[in-house]
């Protein structure tokens, strides 16, 4: 919220040489984080307080399918599966549990998970749900303010909460991401990583980066293709961190190309190799890198594109 996106943007990448572009914008409300569902559907949080639908239209453009609003503030996560949407409301904590129609509409909210919990940073004064990850019929929810995983079941269409494991005070758990059969954790607030087995318990701890900048903000996941290397950007310092999955231990940083990087995403380009895309909100830019493919590294792939306040990147075919 408070940026100069009027909406969600269609980019597209030219490997050939003319590198990316922007195409179109779709205005909506305060649009934060994207989903895709079954056929082409699209889901993006409003962070005034809704969850809105759109499905793909003529001339790459978006239709509005409508929306329902969610019952806590600023919802910034969603998860989709077939016929369900998992809501993670920041404000207040709480997950909401919208049906899906057939045509991928979203239907009234049928169920709300509260949560409680503070930590030590100024940030974490109570609940803060900010994400959320499927593992089969489990569902893991990231709580940012209580420093806490929570561990769901899904029964006939509902969530039961079944566990809540505690992260170091101060961890700030932002990101869940699921790679080589367990779940990767990001801490936002000490850039600690963290491997989950499928009851959410730790298997293994590390950090993005060996130098943690404080007042740094760690945000956003991606994987190599090969899946040995993993990426965040660090807010503040304006880092993207390379750390290796095998063991969850940093290889590097480098610039993140501009202002503030909240989102970053992966494509593999084929001959060309894996490709980085970093939306640096701040700046009101994306960056494009390449990646070195022995040590993972990033590089610069032209000059960042001009994109207003951009918040999430999700790769579309």
């Amino acid at each position: 919220m408070g940026g100069d996106a009027v909406g969600i943007g269609l980019l597209r990448w030219n490997p050939d040489g003319a590198g990316l572009e922007v195409l179109d914008t779709t205005p909506t409300s305060s649009p934060s984080f994207l989903a895709a569902g079954s056929d082409g559907v699209l889901y993006a949080t409003d962070e005034a307080g809704r969850i809105e639908a759109f499905r793909p239209g003529p001339r790459r453009t978006l239709e509005p399918l409508g929306g329902q609003p969610t019952s806590g503030g600023s919802p910034c996560h969603v998860s989709v599966t077939r016929d369900r949407l998992f809501v993670s409301n920041y404000l207040d904590g709480s997950i909401d549990v919208f049906p899906l129609a057939v045509d991928g509409r979203v239907d009234s909210l049928i169920q709300t998970l509260p949560s409680q919990g503070s930590g030590p940073n100024p940030v974490q004064q109570g609940p803060h749900a900010h994400s959320t990850l499927l593992c089969g019929t489990t569902l893991l929810s990231a709580d940012l303010g209580a420093d806490r995983v929570h561990v769901h079941t899904l029964e006939h269409g509902r969530l039961v909460r079944t566990a809540s494991v505690a992260l170091p005070p101060g961890t700030g758990p932002r990101d869940l991401i699921a790679h080589a059969g367990r779940s990767i954790l990001l801490g936002e607030l000490d850039g600690g990583v963290f491997a989950l087995d499928e009851r959410g318990r730790i298997t293994a701890a590390g950090s993005v980066s060996e130098v943690w900048v404080e007042g740094d903000h760690a945000a956003g996941f991606a994987i190599a293709t090969s899946g040995r290397f993993l990426y965040t950007g660090l807010r503040g310092s304006n880092r993207i961190a390379v750390f290796r999955a095998a063991d969850l231990s940093p290889v590097a940083t480098v610039s993140c190309g501009g202002d503030w990087p909240r989102h970053l995403c992966l494509i593999n380009g084929g001959d060309t190799g894996d490709v980085l895309f970093v939306a640096n909100q701040l700046s009101s830019t994306v960056a494009v890198f390449g990646l070195d493919p022995s040590t993972g590294i990033p590089f610069p792939l032209g000059s960042p594109v001009n994109v207003a306040s951009p918040t999430f990147l999700l790769p579309v075919t």
